[in-house]
């Protein structure tokens, strides 16, 4: 078995029906500048380089965004992570087979851990 490379905690976000408000109370709160907006996604990046979003839910949701909290983890290679990881037994949503989307800037797989929270794996293009 190879190794799955994380390189770090890529973004960490929200998932939120009313995401417009709440980009603007970020923003007018804490002043956390907004650096991308994409339809139903909003990111803010701190000085340091982390970054934190605001995904913009429409209903009916799926299990996936009834959590609040993603966290995601920025991998070098996506497709080889989601084989390595599916092969020690991880469950992908929606299956392992189409769990890869593209969102823009970036490739996402989203997986559910034994306690049950869904996390992603990211890759930036």
């Amino acid at each position: 078995m190879s190794k799955v490379k994380v390189k770090g905690v890529g973004v960490v976000y929200l998932h939120s029906a009313f995401g417009g408000d709440l980009t603007k109370w970020y923003s007018e709160t804490m002043d956390l500048p907004v650096k991308a907006e994409f339809p139903g996604w909003t990111e803010f990046e701190m000085e340091d380089g982390t970054r934190f979003g605001i995904d913009h839910i429409q209903f009916p949701s799926s299990v996936v965004q009834r959590q609040a909290v993603m966290i995601s983890f920025e991998v070098e290679d996506i497709k080889h992570a989601v084989e390595e990881m599916a092969g020690r037994g991880a469950r992908f949503y929606p299956s392992k087979e189409s769990t890869i989307f593209d969102v823009g800037p970036t490739l996402v797989a989203t997986f559910e851990d034994p306690e049950g929270n869904w996390m992603q794996l990211n890759q930036r293009k």
